[in-house]
């Protein structure tokens, strides 16, 4: 936890009654390293042959349940986390409190900085020596290119400076998350109108654009990732793709409606964020100096990727929040959401998320500025991706 905050405090988590779920996240098959803590249990080493490839699923699992109402509309919430269930001594806050919240952003004020501790760049081909012309000199050292490091392309990638996210005058779905199938629909169309919002800076950040895919499954999913039975939605990098798990935004949903659309939405703007850090190059840059640091800077780095991804979630949310009715309960919800997410969930959990105070600040940063500048979580300080 930091001492310090950019932008307005995040609010506390009320008490709750605790209830029994399991978290936790995808079990990932690596072709190799980096191996460590990450959203999925880390599996063991493997053959190291070249670059990272990450196999492994990328979801945020450290959701906290839906707020119960009570009398004098007071809501009495909780976080749980992990397999173990988790019992927060909080207290009773009305939800009035909790639309004074509203996200502020100041101007992005980082310098990238290089060093010696500087990874080198990615491995880049070279040209074979002609055989025709054996007395031409072989040159002795390799050819120079315009090829990024892996922290350039975190640190100073190009998605920065294409400016504020434009609306795309998006709508919330009507079906509602009583049933899976009625989940499935409410995903899709969120992930239409993703679909449209982000092409435009992509390609602008000079990459090619390539839709995510979307996976609805219930209870086990088999993916190149692995397969999965813990609960959790998550990203796939191997194929491009979205996970969605619906039955827990559907038993969200039938405890409280407003809170189960807010986690989806929540959800999966988060993870489609994390399939534009991987048509950036940030998810395989990451995981090069994933590989090359140590326990604790792993984690760090997963840190600043998880808070980036629902940075950028957000950027979507803040650009479509009008005609996507984003406001009344539903936008004293979600805020709920993004202030009481985090690491402090999981009990004994591996801390690679980011607390609840940094995971409210990069989520209202990027909501109210629309503009990925303000996601630029690797450049900020340790202690704000604490």
């Amino acid at each position: 936890m930091s001492n310090q905050q950019w932008g307005p405090p995040p609010v506390q988590p009320p008490q709750y009654a605790p209830q029994q779920q399991s978290w936790g996240a995808p079990p990932g098959q690596y072709a190799g390293p980096p191996v460590g803590q990450y959203a999925a249990p880390p599996a063991g080493p493997g053959q190291y042959s070249g670059p990272p490839q990450y196999q492994q699923g990328f979801g945020w699992g450290q959701l906290p349940p839906p707020p119960k109402k009570k009398r004098g509309g007071a809501i009495v919430v909780g976080i749980l986390g992990g397999l173990l269930v988790l019992a927060v001594a909080g207290f009773v806050i009305a939800s009035t409190v909790l639309k004074k919240d509203e996200p502020t952003v100041t101007s992005p004020a980082y310098t990238p900085t290089t060093g010696a501790t500087q990874p080198p760049p990615l491995p880049t081909r070279q040209t074979a020596q002609p055989t025709r012309q054996p007395t031409r000199p072989v040159p002795t050292t390799r050819p120079t290119t315009n090829q990024p490091t892996p922290n350039q392309v975190l640190t100073t990638n190009r998605i920065y400076k294409t400016g504020v996210q434009r609306p795309m005058g998006c709508r919330e779905s009507k079906a509602g998350l009583s049933t899976g199938a009625k989940a499935g629909q409410y995903y899709r169309q969120i992930k239409l109108c993703l679909d449209r919002a982000w092409p435009r800076q992509i390609v602008a950040a000079g990459e090619k654009w390539r839709a995510p895919n979307m996976i609805v499954f219930a209870g086990t999913a088999n993916t190149p990732c692995g397969s999965t039975t813990d609960g959790r939605s998550f990203y796939c990098q191997s194929g491009h793709t979205i996970y969605m798990n619906s039955p827990l935004h559907v038993d969200f949903f039938r405890t409280n409606p407003t809170f189960g659309r807010a986690a989806a939405t929540f959800t999966v703007a988060h993870e489609y964020g994390h399939a534009m850090q991987s048509l950036l190059g940030i998810l395989s840059s990451n995981a090069w100096l994933q590989y090359e640091a140590n326990g604790a800077k792993k984690l760090e780095l997963n840190r600043r990727m998880e808070l980036q991804a629902s940075c950028l979630g957000s950027v979507f949310s803040g650009a479509n929040k009008g005609s996507y009715g984003l406001k009344g309960q539903l936008y004293t919800h979600y805020l709920y959401i993004l202030n009481t997410s985090g690491d402090e969930n999981l009990r004994n959990g591996p801390r690679d998320h980011g607390s609840r105070a940094n995971h409210g600040y990069w989520s209202k940063r990027g909501f109210a500025a629309r503009n990925p500048a303000f996601c630029n979580t690797f450049v900020a300080p340790a202690r704000q991706v604490s």
